[in-house]
């Protein structure tokens, strides 16, 4: 009788079966494993960023300001150096990134130069590869340019930024960010009416000319204590297009269009503000802003605010874009992280806050002094 040497079809057949079946069960769990550890090290960002903020603190008794307005003069014209820089930059020397900070001149603005001549842009071939920012940025592409890995959330892919400067010959992109700082809510509402103080209802502040929101915050700022106030959250970064990929990266016009102050009493709410862009269109026709997350030194645009819970549409009001000083905004928190998104709190700890928490608890961790009792079951 002659041996057998090699498998038959079917017995190969039955083989690749079973390698497959198991390979389907084992791709979930490798999947989970490898966004259990990028969820992890965005974790250790935000852990970061909020202990270089309180390292920042105990050196200066105040909070870093998230921007710095321009003091105008007569003419539209700045009176005093408009930097706008974000409170990310300023954080740079306790992030271990001093040379990147030394490399900053803080004469000269972020991105903008707003009516000023600081620096005149007279050179005939700019280096501006559509970095869609003013003259007056030009002597930090250097800095703008650099990738700051505790910046970035690994679970987001998205680029946020298209915008690139020519350094060295080379074109490169301007770097973005994942971890935006709270706002808190909308500051032109307050008890139920609009335009009232147009203070800031949260735990930052914008330096600079405007009395309702260059209060300096403090740690005595934090009454309802800095365990329960949040200080960054995380974002999905944008697709850098319009039209781009409708998702969570992307921000919408509000139903109507409305500005900040559109609503009448008893609706002046966040609440309102947020049910409307529940029922914004996510589509390509009612995309306002592809850019989110785009220029890390840009304080104007690093913020994020609790009008709207995590993981749901983010709006843009439509007098919005005409401040971009870092006073108000309705782009919301977001992730890809299963579940929620990671917020750090004032007090240096970091939590992950279901996309189901109630909107009074998520308004409650959005303001350093409102008075309200948040357990940590509660988010």
């Amino acid at each position: 009788m002659r041996k057998r040497f090699g498998f038959t079809l079917i017995e190969l057949l039955v083989v690749i079966a079973i390698i497959a079946v198991l390979i389907s069960l084992l791709l979930p769990a490798v999947q989970s494993a490898r966004e259990a550890a990028r969820r992890s090290q965005c974790t250790n960002n935000l852990k970061q960023l909020a202990l270089a903020l309180n390292n920042y603190v105990s050196a200066n008794e105040a909070l870093a300001p998230v921007s710095v307005d321009c003091g105008w003069g007569t003419g539209s014209t700045c009176i005093t150096p408009y930097t706008r820089w974000s409170q990310h930059a300023r954080l740079l020397p306790f992030l271990e990134q001093n040379a990147v900070y030394s490399a900053i001149n803080w004469n000269f603005g972020s991105r903008w130069s707003e009516g000023d001549s600081i620096y005149p842009n007279s050179d005939p071939n700019p280096p501006s590869n559509g970095a869609a920012g003013g003259a007056d940025a030009i002597p930090q592409m250097t800095v703008l340019v650099t990738t700051i890995s505790s910046f970035l959330c690994p679970s987001d892919n998205q680029p946020g930024g298209s915008g690139a400067y020519f350094v060295g010959g080379v074109s490169k992109v301007v770097g973005a960010g994942n971890y935006p700082c709270n706002i808190g809510l909308n500051r032109r509402i307050t008890g139920g009416a609009p335009d009232v103080s147009w203070k800031l209802r949260g735990p930052n502040y914008v330096a600079g000319w405007d009395g309702a929101v260059n209060a300096t915050s403090t740690m005595a700022t934090f009454q309802d204590g800095t365990s329960n106030t949040a200080i960054f959250s995380e974002w999905i970064k944008g697709p850098a297009a319009l039209p781009g990929k409708d998702g969570l990266g992307m921000v919408y016009y509000l139903p109507g269009q409305l500005a900040a102050n559109s609503c009448s009493p008893p609706n002046c709410t966040d609440i309102f503000f947020a049910a409307q862009c529940n029922n914004a269109p996510v589509n390509q026709t009612n995309q306002a802003w592809g850019w989110k997350g785009e220029w890390w030194g840009y304080g104007g645009t690093m913020i994020y605010s609790h009008t709207q819970t995590p993981n749901r549409a983010a709006c843009q009001y439509s007098d919005s874009n005409s401040d971009w000083r870092a006073t108000y905004t309705m782009v919301n928190a977001s992730s890809n992280h299963p579940g929620g998104v990671n917020v750090a709190f004032m007090d240096g700890s970091v939590h992950f806050v279901k996309s189901s928490v109630s909107y009074q608890s998520w308004y409650a961790l959005a303001t350093p002094d409102g008075g309200e009792v948040v357990s940590s079951d509660s988010y």
